[in-house]
C-alpha cells in the first residue's frame, strides 16, 4: 500500500493540504525508495506548471480517478494508517479535483508501465524533461541510485543534474553543493562531475566533493580509487588525485568578483593529506553522511555557513576577528539554539536571534 500512500501524501503536498507529519512520512517513503525520486521530481515539476483552469475537464478526470481505483480494488479510506483516510471532506472542491487529475496520472502510469525501477534511467513519466535533476532543501539531505547504480548522498542546499541519455554512452552529472559519490566501475564508461570551477573524471572509486558557489573553497576529498581533476581556469593542468588526498581549489565566483576578473583569475591549488580521527578513526570531511557536523581547526565564518545549511537558519557574525577565529568540535543531535550554547564555551559572544536569522557579535 505504501505506492499508493506515496501518491496521496505527494497530492496533499502539492495542494498544501500536507500537515507535518504527512510531510514527514512522504519524505521517508521517498528516502526508503529512492528509485521514486525521479517520479516525484517530474511530477513536481508538471504540478508547478500553469494551467488553464477547466472545470469540466477537472470533473470527467475526478470520475476517471474513481472509476479506475474501483477497477484497481482501492478505496480513499483504506490503508496502514490515518494518512490515507478520506481528505475529500477537508479539501476544497477545485483542490481535489485538480489531485484526483494528479492522482489519476500517477496510478495510470502505475498501472501499465509498472512501479519505479531502480535501474532504469529516468523514472516512468522522466521524458517530459531533457534533464533529471535532484535537490535538496536546507536543513536535509537524500541519497540517489543512479541509473548504473553509482550512489550519490547529496548534502543540504545542493543539486544533481544528469541527462535522460546517461549512461548509454557517458555517464556525466553537474553538482551544485555538497555530494558524497561512490561510482560503480564501468572501464568503458568513465563517470565525469561537473562543478562551477573544476571537472572530476573517475572510473569507480568513493570520494566527497563540496562544491557550494558562495564558499572560497572547492573541495574533493578522495576516500578510494583514483581521480583525475581538471580545473576550468587551468585547463592545462590534470591532477591526479591518491587515496586519502584532499584537493583544495580556490572559488572564483565570489560576491563583488565580475566578469573580468573571473575570466583573468586562476586559482590557487593545493594538496593536503586527508587526516583521520585518531580515536574513532572517522574522516571529518564525510561524517556529514552519518548526520554529524565536524569541524577541525576551522574559522567560525566558514563553520557559520556549514550551519546555516544544517540547521536551515541564516547567520551574520560581526567583527573579522570573531569570523576568523578557529574552532574544533561536532554536532550530532544538537539543536541550532544547543550547538551555540556549546560555541559560546569556547569563545565568549552575544546573540541576537529573530526567527530563523541569527546575529553573533562580541
Amino acid at each position: 500500500m505504501s505506492q499508493e500512500q506515496l501518491w496521496v501524501l505527494l497530492s496533499k503536498k502539492l495542494t498544501g493540504e500536507a500537515s507535518g507529519e504527512e510531510l514527514s512520512r512522504l519524505e521517508q517513503l521517498i528516502s526508503e525508495n529512492p528509485e521514486w525520486q525521479y517520479a516525484v521530481q517530474n511530477l513536481e515539476s508538471l504540478w508547478k506548471k500553469e494551467a488553464v483552469y477547466d472545470q469540466s475537464v477537472s470533473e470527467d478526470a475526478y470520475l476517471l480517478h474513481l472509476n479506475r481505483l474501483a477497477e484497481m480494488n482501492i478505496a480513499l479510506d483504506e490503508g496502514a494508517s490515518d494518512l490515507n483516510k478520506p481528505v475529500l471532506r477537508l479539501w476544497s472542491t477545485r483542490k481535489w479535483i485538480w489531485a484526483a487529475a494528479f492522482f489519476v496520472l500517477a496510478v495510470v502510469t502505475y498501472a501499465v508501465i509498472g512501479p519505479p525501477q531502480k535501474n532504469s534511467p529516468v523514472s516512468n513519466i522522466a521524458t517530459v524533461q531533457e534533464l533529471n535533476e535532484v535537490s535538496t532543501r536546507m536543513g536535509s539531505k537524500t541519497r540517489i541510485q543512479l541509473p548504473d547504480g553509482s550512489v550519490v548522498m547529496l548534502n543540504s542546499g545542493s543539486k544533481l543534474t544528469y541527462g535522460k541519455d546517461y549512461g548509454l554512452q557517458l555517464r556525466e552529472v553537474t553538482l551544485t553543493g555538497e555530494g558524497y559519490f561512490d561510482v560503480k566501475k564501468m572501464k568503458e564508461k568513465p563517470f565525469v562531475i561537473h562543478t562551477s570551477n573544476i571537472n572530476i573524471r573517475v572510473l569507480g572509486t568513493a570520494f566527497n566533493v563540496k562544491a557550494y558557489p558562495e564558499d572560497k573553497h572547492t573541495e574533493t576529498s578522495l576516500i578510494r580509487g583514483s581521480i583525475e581533476v581538471t580545473i576550468k581556469n587551468r585547463p592545462d593542468n590534470k591532477i591526479i588525485l591518491s587515496p586519502n588526498e584532499k584537493l583544495i581549489v580556490e572559488n572564483n565566483s565570489l560576491p563583488g568578483q565580475g566578469t573580468a576578473t573571473t575570466r583573468s583569475f586562476v586559482p590557487t591549488v593545493a594538496i593536503n593529506k586527508l587526516k583521520y580521527d585518531q580515536v574513532d578513526k572517522t574522516l571529518p570531511e564525510t561524517q556529514w553522511v552519518e548526520n554529524r557536523l565536524v569541524f577541525r581547526d576551522e574559522a567560525f565564518e566558514e563553520l557559520a555557513a556549514r550551519m546555516e545549511r544544517w540547521y536551515d537558519v541564516e547567520i551574520m557574525i560581526e567583527g573579522e576577528q570573531l569570523k576568523q577565529t578557529r574552532m574544533n568540535g561536532s554536532f550530532d543531535k544538537e539543536t541550532i539554539d544547543q550547538a551555540l550554547e556549546a560555541l559560546k564555551l569556547m569563545i565568549p559572544f552575544k546573540i541576537e536571534q529573530k526567527d530563523r536569522k541569527i546575529i553573533i557579535h562580541r
